[in-house]
């Protein structure tokens, strides 16, 4: 338990380092930035934070778990407070990019660190439990965000980020070892290669079931200026989504014993793209927090049962680039949703654009639990 604890904690740091920025269309409308600007400089994070993945993969291996954590939490820190001596558009994207780049290798060695100590048996069960921390942002974090921007505290809203950075140098700082048969196989550099993940992994799969689940998980960032357009309160709907996806993964906990963990993932993104269908309907605050507890039960399977991917269709040797690939894949949504809404909200206003993406996403989730019975079932027809 004290592990778990651990991990929630430190999850629940870096998520909010990137969460507080899902305030960040509505800062940068405040300081009279254009759509188009906007979703530039938002996507840019999260294109750097796709991009570097392999990258992290790859320092992860060379450098170690430990190291790599403390090197990208103290960048992530350099880079939040750059934050605080400009409004130009290009050094804003610099600093943008520089965010995005340490985010992503940090959660890269995160997420190997955590693929390597959780046992196969409680898997599911245990990143339930520490996906919690990045539930906890979406009544934390983000609804103080809403708060200080909603009262001009512009300089409290930038202190958020790198106040949570802080928090994760020094949780890396006191990162607990290893087990020692890990330790001895990855000290070795007994790491394997991407044509071996390539050839004994559903690497396809993997592929369009995480970047799929993610286009739909990451509208979140566009929800604040979609509830303004609505009139409603965005907080509304973001804690709601963590009310339910806590209970989801608390009280439902049994469901990833129950079934195959892949099995979840088409399920959860329907739940997901049909909540976000329902919202463009909502008259109160009251009917968008219910959209948001309907979203909230779909990422409450769904995020867990994709990181359970990683230990449970890889041997050891091949997670650090497995988690590279699920994270880059989950990462391309957080690029191609700010830069379709700044295009889009112009054209067919925040109602519309939620509206044709919810539809698409709906689409998708029939798709991958398509994909995801017919390798069950090739699964079982094997064995």
């Amino acid at each position: 338990m004290r592990l778990i604890a651990y991990l929630i904690a430190i999850t629940w740091a870096i998520y909010c380092y990137s969460n507080a920025y899902f305030f960040m269309p509505v800062y940068l409308d405040l300081n009279g930035f254009p759509k188009e600007l906007t979703g530039i400089l938002v996507g840019a994070f999260y294109v750097a934070t796709t991009l570097v993945r392999p990258i992290g993969g790859f320092i992860t291996e060379r450098a170690g778990i430990k190291i790599t954590l403390i090197t990208s939490a103290s960048i992530c820190i350099f880079a939040a407070a750059l934050k605080f001596f400009t409004l130009s558009f290009t050094p804003l994207l610099l600093i943008r990019i520089l965010m995005g780049c340490s985010f992503g290798t940090f959660i890269v060695a995160l997420t190997t660190y955590q693929s390597l100590t959780v046992p196969e048996e409680s898997r599911g069960v245990t990143f339930a439990y520490i996906s919690i921390g990045s539930l906890a942002c979406l009544v934390t974090v983000v609804p103080l965000a809403d708060l200080f921007l909603s009262l001009s505290f512009e300089k409290l809203f930038l202190s958020l980020s790198m106040m949570t950075a802080v928090l994760c140098l020094i949780l890396s700082i006191k990162l607990p070892p290893l087990p020692d048969k890990v330790k001895s196989a990855t000290e070795n550099k007994k790491w394997g290669t991407w044509r071996e993940l390539y050839e004994n992994t559903p690497f396809w799969r993997i592929v369009a079931s995480n970047a799929l689940f993610n286009i739909c998980d990451a509208a979140n960032i566009y929800l604040p200026a979609f509830a303004i357009a609505l009139g409603l309160v965005p907080s509304s709907f973001a804690v709601s989504i963590a009310i339910a996806a806590f209970t989801a993964r608390t009280l439902g906990k049994n469901v990833f014993t129950i079934f195959p963990r892949y099995a979840l993932a088409g399920p959860s993104l329907f739940i997901m793209a049909l909540s976000l269908f329902l919202s463009t309907y909502a008259t109160s605050n009251a009917l968008f927090s219910i959209c948001g507890m309907i979203f909230g039960v779909g990422m409450g399977y769904g995020y867990p049962a994709h990181l359970s991917l990683i230990g449970d269709l890889a041997p050891e040797k091949l997670r650090a680039k497995l988690s590279s690939l699920v994270h880059f894949c989950i990462d391309t949504g957080w690029f191609i949703i700010p830069l379709y809404m700044g295009f889009a909200i112009p054209r067919i206003g925040e109602v519309g654009a939620f509206k044709a993406l919810s539809i698409v996403c709906m689409i998708s989730g029939v798709l991958v639990t398509v994909m995801w019975t017919r390798y069950g079932k090739v699964k079982q027809a094997a064995k």
